[in-house]
């Protein structure tokens, strides 16, 4: 056993080491009548700081953990197997600032004894109280993990407290948002929880889970609201209206929960899952106390990059959760370390926290092999704390996220679903080591003057308000980059060049800077006028020589002090479908064309991405490698990133640099100066590296 080898070997060492070991050994000497084995579980020193008598509030959080199992009837023996045991096993190796447990899934049954809400069948233990008990001694902070809209079990026993749909049949799973769940079961519950000192709550099947309303407390506010009577059903006229008072209903359902409990209990920390992210790109209006989502899926490295994007600038403490996970046919596939690894760099990159979820076993116990990894998991995190957490992205590229757009397109309440181009759009800036943020309308607003290039990825409809504002702001000296066929539509009068014919689906080649793609994909044919200029060739043949008729990929306008580049065809689809680095290599070079000043560059060789930070004085520049099969839906699991090859970081500042830190080795970098850049030799990189500049 390796925990045993090590307390074994460690009598040379000091008195609270030894303490330490004497506790984890005591610890396996409870498991073992348990017949859990823990023989595969090493500790590991996490840093920068021993829990030091403070549990910490989630806006100082960092690490955590995540594990449910949504209790259903077959759970007859919840606490069986879970021991105080275990839990302090769990805490001793991975140190996590908080944990989050099961309390309530989607089925709706309860997985502690509860006066108030609906139990699953059979309990040995209260494993809640079990839970807080060991968090409390290592000052951890407790959450539970809680399903909020989605309450199959309160729907069955109670159907008119149900949505109803169009048809007026009634909802089997979600709660309607006036309707008498939030008073009669959600608010006394978490009120319960709350009493049992419990830190706070992870509310699950919330707005993600939320759908039209068409039941009698809907109706009443619909009225309310608009004076009218007859709620209109898709495809009918007012329908995008309705949709909107479907939304604000749902936001006072939670404003109102949340306001409940933070009147009874202060301190309880309460977020709703995927709340103000990319499902619900809106301003924050209630008063969550954090921002949380957990990224599943099969290629998490790209989704947490895009979902830690959405978050970051949002103006509320924020973490994101990956799964320890896939699912490939049904099956959880364990992920490796490596995969988590990557995952985790792209979140923490970004400025935020980062947790992992672990399904629990039927009765609530903790599946203990997984123990090892999340402490090596937690241990690399850990040493790059001091430099990530809670820095803040330095202004280079914008991706407009535009909330007018996606509310346009959308058939329901609070999805992703509209906005998967967008995140292409994305993966192919990051996939040219870019800078980039993604910026919503209500942001944009307000910062759009600090980002030298905005980019406006396939949206078709951005409203009037919002196109005066970043049309203003191109007049003013900025650079826009509209990429699509209708996005270059909206934008007919100003990108100066002659529509013709209707747009056309087929087989194109693109021809700019010495890269060629082939693609499929919906195109625009142009005339460009003579004030711009043209990027790049379109043809129908994989020869820019061969024929005669050839289109501009994009062309280059001046506007005022300005410029407006426009792409003339979609690469999003093609970008998700089928995906060509060709693609990805002429996108960006318009992009270096509207942007050569960038702050930072990468040259070397690797498949990297490129996140500048700043974290109090200091500039913090993250190079994340991501190499790894999470792009091929045929692998579930990968245990092999290959190293970068050496890299160049090139910095581009006028401020000067006095010393470059490799982080987390502590390792001192040379630095040169050459035509007014800074150039950095960096090592390969292996997952995660970090620069971190003095000034």
């Amino acid at each position: 056993m390796k925990i045993l080898n090590l307390i074994i070997k460690g009598n040379t060492l000091k008195l609270n080491i030894m303490k330490t070991k004497l506790f984890l050994f005591l610890s396996i000497f409870v498991l073992s009548s348990t017949e859990i084995n823990l023989s595969a579980q090493t500790p590991s020193t996490i840093g920068p700081s021993e829990n030091s008598g403070k549990t910490l509030r989630r806006s100082e959080s960092f690490l955590g953990f995540h594990f449910d199992f949504h209790a259903g009837m077959d759970c007859h023996e919840i606490g069986k197997r879970l021991t105080e045991g275990m839990i302090d096993s769990l805490l001793i190796l991975t140190k996590p600032d908080y944990i989050q447990v099961d309390c309530k899934g989607h089925a709706g049954y309860s997985s502690y004894p509860t006066q108030i809400g609906n139990q699953a069948p059979g309990f040995e233990k209260d494993i809640l109280d079990i839970f807080r008990k060991v968090t409390r001694k290592h000052h951890v902070a407790l959450y539970v993990h809680y399903s909020g809209v989605w309450d199959t079990r309160a729907m069955q026993l109670h159907p008119e407290w149900a949505i109803v749909h169009q048809d007026g049949s009634y909802d089997r799973d979600k709660a309607a948002y006036f309707g008498p769940y939030s008073d009669k079961l959600l608010i006394p519950q978490l009120k319960e929880i709350a009493a049992k000192d419990i830190d706070g709550a992870w509310i699950d099947g919330d707005c993600w889970s939320a759908i039209p309303d068409y039941s009698r407390y809907m109706q009443q506010f619909y009225t309310t609201e608009t004076g009218k009577k007859a709620m209109p059903k898709k495809g009918e006229e007012g329908y995008e209206e309705f949709l909107e008072l479907n939304r604000k209903a749902f936001r006072i359902y939670m404003k109102k929960y949340i306001d409940a409990i933070h009147q009874a209990y202060p301190e309880f920390q309460i977020t709703s899952n995927w709340s103000y992210s990319s499902m619900m790109p809106e301003k924050i209006d209630t008063p969550v106390d954090f921002l949380s989502g957990d990224v599943a899926g099969r290629n998490g490295v790209y989704s947490a990059a895009w979902e830690a994007r959405c978050l970051a600038l949002q103006g509320k403490p924020w973490d994101l959760m990956s799964w320890g996970f896939n699912y490939n046919q049904g099956l959880p596939s364990s992920k490796s370390l490596v995969m988590l690894q990557q995952e985790a760099a792209e979140v923490i990159a970004m400025g935020g926290g980062f947790q992992t979820y672990y399904q629990q076993n039927r009765d609530g116990s903790l599946k203990t092999i997984y123990f090892d990894q999340m402490a090596e998991l937690a241990s690399w995190c850990r040493d790059r704390q001091t430099f990530c957490h809670h820095s803040k992205p330095i202004p280079q590229i914008a991706l407009w996220y535009s909330t007018h757009a996606w509310k346009k397109a959308q058939s329901s309440l609070y999805t992703s679903e509209q906005s998967w181009r967008m995140a292409e759009t994305l993966n192919m800036l990051l996939d040219g080591r870019q800078t980039v943020e993604v910026l919503m309308d209500h942001y944009l607003k307000e910062h759009i003057n600090e980002y030298p290039l905005v980019v406006l990825p396939e949206w078709a409809e951005i409203g009037t308000e919002m196109k005066k504002i970043v049309l203003q702001y191109v007049e003013n000296g900025g650079n826009l980059l509209i990429s699509g066929v209708e996005a270059s539509q909206a934008f007919a009068n100003e990108i100066k060049v002659e529509l013709t014919e209707y747009p056309q689906n087929s087989n194109v080649f693109l021809f700019a800077d010495n890269e060629s793609a082939a693609l499929n994909t919906r195109w625009q044919k142009v005339i460009p006028s003579k004030e711009v200029v043209s990027f790049g060739v379109i043809k129908t043949c994989d020869d820019p020589n061969y024929g005669n008729e050839s289109y501009p990929v994009a062309t280059i306008a001046p506007y005022g002090k300005g410029k407006i580049a426009a792409i003339y065809c979609d690469l999003a689809e093609p970008y998700r479908s089928n995906r060509s680095s060709n693609v990805a290599a002429i996108f960006n070079s318009l992009v270096r064309t509207l942007h050569p000043e960038a702050l930072a560059t990468l040259e070397g060789n690797g498949r990297m991405h490129l996140v500048l930070a700043q974290k109090e004085d200091n500039w913090i520049v993250n190079i994340i490698n991501i190499d790894g099969e999470h792009n091929n839906s045929q692998v579930s699991v990968y245990d092999t990133v290959l190293p970068t090859g050496s890299v160049e970081l090139v910095m581009n500042t006028n401020r000067i640099i006095k010393k470059a830190v490799l982080q987390p080795e502590g390792k001192r970098l040379s630095i040169k100066k050459e035509k007014g850049k800074y150039i950095i030799p960096v090592p390969p990189v292996a997952i995660h590296s970090i620069v971190e500049l003095s000034f």
